[in-house]
């Protein structure tokens, strides 16, 4: 349905739930007769990035709010389970910086604080913890290093077995 749009085929939005201008919730309904949140957002999603890409496929003003959804649904779709992991990383990398520059240093914890090694600690905590949200991350870490480097490799390799004039003249 919206594949089509995406590929360029069709020129008009349309989804049989997209009724007067909003989503008809009742065409969202489970089997036990309940609204399923998910499948709404989902579809809005949809919507709104089609909307985006290709404003001229809609001629439709859209009613839909947002608000309609339960806020329980929203932080259970997408803030607690990214909140969770970076809240616990971060708990327990600050955890074992701390118990490092303690056991190193024999500051306190709070002495830990107000010293720049405390600091930097701190910062390299959220540092990390912002990069790195699941271990996929580092590899695209590593790919991002490799890609950064393979520029001067390949010009290095141009030079392999040719004397440079800044190496000669010396």
């Amino acid at each position: 349905m919206t594949g089509a749009i995406f590929a360029g085929e069709q020129s008009q939005w349309k989804d049989p739930r997209w009724k007067n201008g909003n989503w008809d919730l009742d065409m969202f309904k489970n089997a036990a007769g309940e609204v399923d949140w998910d499948a709404v957002i989902d579809a809005e999603v949809v919507h709104r990035k089609m909307l985006e890409d290709n404003p001229a496929v809609y001629d439709e003003d859209g009613l839909f709010d947002t608000s309609i959804v339960p806020w329980h649904v929203w932080m259970r779709r997408f803030h607690l389970p990214e909140a969770e992991k970076a809240n616990g990383r971060a708990a327990m990398v600050g955890y074992a910086f701390a118990y490092l520059i303690d056991a190193a240093g024999g500051a306190g914890l709070v002495d830990l604080h107000n010293s720049f090694l405390g600091k930097t600690a701190i910062f390299a905590t959220i540092l990390f913890v912002t990069l790195v949200r699941s271990l996929k991350d580092i590899d695209n870490l590593k790919d991002l290093a490799a890609e950064a480097t393979f520029y001067d490799k390949q010009w290095n390799a141009s030079w392999e077995g040719v004397d440079r004039p800044s190496e000669s003249q010396k």
